[in-house]
């Protein structure tokens, strides 16, 4: 049975996550990433949905796939108050299919520049500065593109197929079938939370934070579709209501999946935040280039879950900033098969040419955690500061009459 005693540091536990994801969606600008990102969906929507019919076209066994698709997501994404503007959306990208090849173009390329877009706000989020690189971006937005509406059919059918057996027939399956719609949007935004930020994200934080995100869509979109029941949106934009209606949810919308972000990053940067002592950003380097000489001598990789494990002495929050000043110094470089080594030797490297490569001052000493080498840069960083106390050991006044001691 639980106790008071037992309940607090889980309350507190949960507050504490609470304000670090609030804290973090606040600095990382999500309000106003969202806004953008539902301006640029306005002009992109169309050509997402062309992409969609035209690849499910391309496939005679997904005839008429793509109306059943957008029926689903209507049905069960977009609340009933703003589902008048599938009408429009259909004829629009029926309009756009019937275009030119330059024409197509062009609308391939501005789907393509939603998904550099989404893909820079995931990146802005985990503090990533190296996107993906040519061919490798193609054709991760490619894949999205392409098999996400392809993987969401062949979810629905059998999903259908099965509920249409009789031993499931029995049992409520129009119960059952009502949880479908969770499944697939769990489905989808773990795939993009998982794939699109350009570092590995754990598959568990990914699935948390997909499920949290579906049953919030859930939720608002019957909340969102009872307060614009009772509003008058109608009196003032006459026919043309659900277009102001459409452009509120897609803000909303977006705001979501921002959220949903955060909480996949900030699952991962809470035990660190949580440590009881955490290292200066200077002794953190060290750390971690330690553990990259570790796996050079092993002949391994060096990946995020790699570094995750030190997430006790290292903000993994700065993580990302660490990786790219080490790239930028030729300390570190990207494999091809995935992950990070040395790309120097460290005989070349003197704490000093670190320290006066990076912006953060020498701090006065650490923790040491056991390792030889920490008791030896320890003892530097205390005779260090010592000497320059020594150095800097003069007043202000006698400073300012020229006066050296």
């Amino acid at each position: 049975m639980l106790t008071t005693r037992m309940l607090m540091p889980m309350i507190e536990a949960v507050w504490s996550f609470f304000k670090l994801l609030v804290k973090n969606y606040s600095e990382d600008g999500c309000q106003s990433t969202a806004a953008a990102l539902t301006y640029q969906t306005l002009f992109a929507v169309v050509p997402l949905l062309t992409i969609t019919y035209t690849v499910l076209e391309a496939f005679e066994a997904f005839s008429g796939v793509g109306d059943v698709l957008q029926d689903f997501v209507f049905d069960n994404v977009v609340p009933e108050s703003v589902s008048v503007v599938q009408e429009y959306l259909q004829q629009f990208s029926s309009q756009a299919r019937s275009l030119s090849g330059p024409s197509l173009i062009v609308v391939g390329i501005t789907a393509f520049l939603m998904m550099h877009t989404i893909e820079k706000s995931f990146n802005d989020i985990w503090r990533i500065r190296e996107p993906r690189q040519g061919f490798q971006r193609i054709l991760m937005y490619w894949a999205i593109l392409t098999l996400g509406p392809v993987l969401m059919f062949l979810g629905l059918a059998s999903t259908t197929y099965l509920f249409s057996l009789p031993i499931i027939t029995g049992v409520g399956a129009s119960k059952l079938f009502g949880v479908v719609p969770l499944v697939l949007s769990t489905a989808f935004f773990t795939l993009m939370y998982v794939a699109v930020p350009n570092c590995q994200v754990p598959v568990k934080h990914g699935v948390i934070a997909a499920a949290v995100v579906a049953v919030c869509f859930e939720l608002v979109k019957h909340l969102f579709g009872s307060v614009m029941a009772m509003t008058d949106f109608a009196v003032i934009y006459g026919t043309y209501a659900a277009v102001p209606l459409f452009l509120i949810w897609l803000y909303v919308s977006w705001t979501i999946v921002l959220f949903g972000a955060e909480l996949n990053k900030n699952i991962g940067l809470f035990r660190s935040q949580r440590s009881p002592q955490m290292e200066p950003p200077l002794v953190q380097i060290l750390i971690i280039l330690h553990e990259f000489f570790r796996c050079h001598r092993l002949g391994e990789v060096v990946t995020d879950r790699t570094i995750t494990s030190l997430s006790h002495r290292v903000d993994m929050q700065a993580w990302h900033d660490y990786k790219s000043r080490l790239l930028t110094l030729g300390l570190i470089r990207v494999v091809e098969k995935g992950g990070l080594v040395l790309s120097k030797d460290l005989n070349e490297v003197t704490l000093w040419s670190l320290y006066r490569d990076m912006p953060w001052p020498l701090p006065a000493g650490f923790t040491v955690a056991g390792e030889v080498w920490e008791k030896l840069v320890n003892e530097k960083l205390t005779k260090s500061f010592e000497e320059r106390r020594m150095v800097f050991e003069l007043d202000l006044e006698r400073l300012y009459k020229g006066e050296e001691s």
